[in-house]
């Protein structure tokens, strides 16, 4: 029996039927839920200039914070200290070499079991409940029965460990630990890339810094020469074709000068960008030691390389490579292996139909994917292939060390070889000039160029000392030699014990 009512047909049992008002209320709920999703939707959202500015301000106030401030004259042994400390791709390798090992140790808990607790908690607005019928002749065989509340809250703490999880996990850990030590030498390799651009920038600077004066009065006496020279050839004094040889001689003196103050006067900004200075700060070198003076180098070249194949930071990461690849293969074969998972586990349910509402049990789980047994080959074959590329990239890389061995030690002893050329040459353009100066039967004329002269060979003297030094700091990020100081202490005082190793290692190592 039933009657009609507004929006809904009424059984004689008390139950109700919706009718098409409330199929569309319900249509409406779901149309206001999807408009209020498509609201929260993302768009774009560019940066202001304002944050741009304020991230500008907070770069340029951590840029050179808690530093030493540099006082009195820095030395090359202070300014290589400032560098390991304050140079910013040296801090990039430091915070490398920290997340990698942050890695490592995520690494070895994945190998741990993984213990998982859960609760939940669960509502329905009927009880239920079910019916059973024969399964011959269809009828109701017992009447409708429940073994289960309305509310239902459980509690499980489960403690599960797969082997083959596991295995791949440990091979993981082994990946990452060779990933620590590849970082390790990456920031080995850049610390000696900056020891090498310092111990460059530095001499140049200070060559520079010496020969500031000295080259301002050169350029001085070069133009004076030359309007001397215009004067003398409009007065007729002297002829044209000698006026035009002598110009051309003292222009390209001068354009000489402007290339080496161009290659000197820029070490200085190179050399406050490696320390972490103000590209406009002002300070002063000091002079260093006498026994910073070029040597010939004793070692041979197959010492030297034999050093470099064993010390070169780029071939020990390629070994460390090699690990990698070959680890891959492993896990790639364990993959291939049956997954065993074993679990024990402690459960609670709050259900009072239950008997017994609290239980512990024990699991073991096997699964293979035996048809994965066909791709065995080509999966090994492939890992394989990577092993066989890094041994042919570290060969080829062997080779490029030994070579870049052979040229830092041919550019040295050309180099060595230039300074000492340049020196003598210096040397007697002086005694000349000296011996000019103090002769009545020289013109002015000879008597500038010849004082030109010595002053421009003085300056490429000191220009090839600074290139010899250069060329050996070469040498020794070619052999990969760590000549990293100890960073205790003010840098002044690091810097006076790094010089006297630094002379040391020059004296004893080669």
């Amino acid at each position: 029996m039933a009657f009609q009512s507004e929006g809904a047909t009424v059984i004689s049992d008390g139950s109700s039927q919706p009718t098409l008002g409330r199929k569309l209320s319900k249509m409406g709920v779901g149309i206001s839920l999807s408009l209020l999703i498509a609201g929260c939707s993302v768009k774009s959202d560019p940066i202001t200039t304002d944050e741009v500015n304020a991230r500008i301000a907070a770069d340029k106030a951590s840029l050179f914070e808690d530093q030493e401030p540099i006082s009195g004259s820095l030395g090359l042994g202070e300014a290589i200290i400032r560098s390991m400390r304050y140079n910013l791709d040296s801090r990039v390798k430091f915070m490398e070499l920290a997340v990698a090992t942050k890695q490592l140790d995520f690494s070895n808990r994945e190998m741990l079991p993984d213990l998982v607790a859960s609760a939940g908690y669960n509502r329905r607005s009927n009880d239920p409940g079910a019916r059973s019928v024969n399964s011959e002749t269809g009828e109701e065989s017992l009447p409708p029965s429940t073994s289960q509340e309305r509310t239902t809250e459980t509690q499980d703490l489960e403690l599960l460990w797969n082997v083959l999880d596991f295995g791949l996990s440990y091979h993981s850990a082994r990946q990452s630990s060779a990933e620590v030590e590849i970082a390790k030498e990456r920031q080995r390799k850049t610390l000696q890339n900056i020891t090498q651009d310092v111990v460059d920038a530095y001499w140049k600077a200070w060559i520079a810094q010496e020969l500031e004066d000295n080259m301002g009065n050169l350029i001085g006496s070069v133009e004076g020469a030359l309007n001397q020279s215009n004067a003398l050839a409009q007065s007729q004094s002297q002829s044209r074709q000698e006026a035009l040889r002598y110009q051309a001689s003292l222009l390209g003196i001068r354009n000489s000068l402007y290339e080496l103050q161009e290659r000197m006067g820029l070490a200085k900004i190179r050399l406050a960008a490696l320390i972490n200075v103000h590209p406009k700060a002002d300070f002063t070198l000091s002079s260093p030691s006498e026994e910073f003076e070029p040597k010939d180098i004793s070692n041979s070249f197959e010492k030297l390389a034999d050093d470099a194949l064993l010390m070169r930071p780029e071939l020990r990461e390629e070994d460390y490579r090699l690990r990698i690849s070959q680890l891959e293969v492993k896990k790639a074969m364990l993959r291939f292996l049956p997954s065993l998972q074993f679990g024990v586990g402690y459960h609670r349910n709050a259900n009072d139909f239950l008997i017994n509402n609290e239980w512990e049990d024990f699991s073991f789980d096997f699964s293979w994917n035996i048809l994965g047994l066909f791709g065995v080959q080509a999966e090994k074959k492939f890992r394989q292939a990577q092993v066989d590329l890094a041994d042919a990239r570290r060969l080829a890389l062997s080779m490029a060390v030994m070579t870049q061995v052979r040229l830092s030690l041919k550019r040295y002893e050309l180099s060595l070889q230039r300074y000492r050329a340049s020196e003598e040459l210096s040397s007697v353009n002086q005694e000349l000039a000296d011996v000019l100066s103090s002769s009545s039967k020289e013109t002015d004329l000879d008597k500038i160029r010849a004082r030109t002269d010595a002053l421009v060979s003085q300056l490429r003297t000191n220009y090839a000392y600074a290139e010899t030094q250069s060329a050996f700091a070469r040498i020794l990020n070619s052999i990969g030699l760590d000549i990293i100081p100890e960073l205790d202490g003010d840098a002044a005082t690091s810097g006076t014990a790094f010089e006297s190793q630094w002379i040391a290692l020059n004296n004893d190592y080669f």
